[in-house]
């Protein structure tokens, strides 16, 4: 526990207010929050947002979230956040606890009053082996309902999550969670090229060929491709443009003062027309457009999934 709060003391921001939207409060955000040295292998980082929006019309509550090269479990121990599921409005509810799969396209989540959401984000592909070798084309750009895919263990951790006060005692109950998951999936849970593979395309700036992925997972390219489809949902090709976008949007978020052709460059586009057909597809507006839709939303500037 000591490890634990001395990590989430580096990472804590406190805000008194975000000024966009109106009425718009985050009590606290911890960024950045490393996970315990046995989980690292498979936890790339925790997140942890609480914003109050009592006093916030609806329409200030939504969230754009275009694809990221991640995936992730999420946790919402106060109010249900719902998918808003077309152009009319209509939304969904999201359960308690929900996995990711690699998105594809955009998808606009509308907060509740009192939004609490814990983002554990995974090591890309790392679903495949957590969820027993589900292939990711089953949950890919889907939000399933965790207590349906893991064991009686995720119902009694919401139900704890929805009493606890203590954002520390939070994260620590999660980590508890998933140190005894994969504990019992310890055999199955080697490390193999293809899963270096991935890490490649997502942490590089650099375009990669098919061929160098193939030799660096010592695999052919029609292996490549079935093992991305098996662990991504999707091929290597598409993968590294979404991770390619994803660095994009992030680096702009992050780094404002920035041009956009100098974001294009940095992050491997050939020129800004190809990011700007990459913003399109993913994001479905133009560059600047979704950085200010990202900033009039709750969490501004803050890439997480809802």
């Amino acid at each position: 526990m000591s490890y634990l709060i001395s990590k989430l003391n580096k990472a804590v921001r406190t805000f008194v207010s975000l000024g966009k939207p109106a009425d718009c409060l985050i009590v606290v955000f911890f960024p950045h929050i490393q996970p315990h040295s046995a989980l690292r292998p498979y936890v790339r980082h925790y997140l942890l947002l609480h914003v109050q929006l009592s006093n916030t019309p609806s329409a200030q509550r939504i969230k754009p979230i275009p694809p990221d090269a991640d995936q992730s479990l999420f946790f919402y121990p106060r109010s249900v956040a719902q998918t808003i599921v077309n152009r009319n409005g209509e939304t969904r509810p999201n359960p308690s606890s929900i996995f990711v799969g690699q998105q594809t396209s955009r998808i606009n989540i509308l907060h509740g009053e009192d939004h609490l959401i814990i983002q554990v984000c995974f090591r890309p592909g790392f679903l495949y082996q957590l969820l027993g070798g589900m292939p990711a084309t089953e949950f890919q750009g889907k939000e399933i309902d965790a207590e349906c895919l893991m064991d009686a263990g995720i119902t009694e951790l919401n139900n704890r999550l929805r009493e606890e006060t203590d954002y520390r005692r939070m994260i620590d109950l999660i980590e508890s969670y998933l140190l005894k998951r994969i504990d019992s999936l310890a055999r199955s849970l080697q490390l193999e090229p293809i899963d270096r593979a991935i890490l490649a395309i997502k942490e590089t700036n650099q375009l990669l060929s098919l061929d160098w992925i193939a030799d660096q997972a010592c695999l052919s390219s029609r292996q490549l491709e079935r093992k991305f489809q098996e662990r991504l949902g999707m091929g290597p090709k598409f993968y590294a443009r979404i991770a390619r976008f994803d660095r994009a949007f992030k680096l702009k978020a992050s780094n404002p003062q920035l041009d956009w052709l100098d974001v294009a460059y940095a992050c491997g586009y050939f020129d800004y027309s190809h990011l700007m057909r990459d913003f399109r597809q993913f994001a479905e507006v133009s560059p600047t457009m979704l950085i200010a839709q990202d900033n009039a939303s709750p969490g501004t500037g803050n890439r997480y999934h809802g």
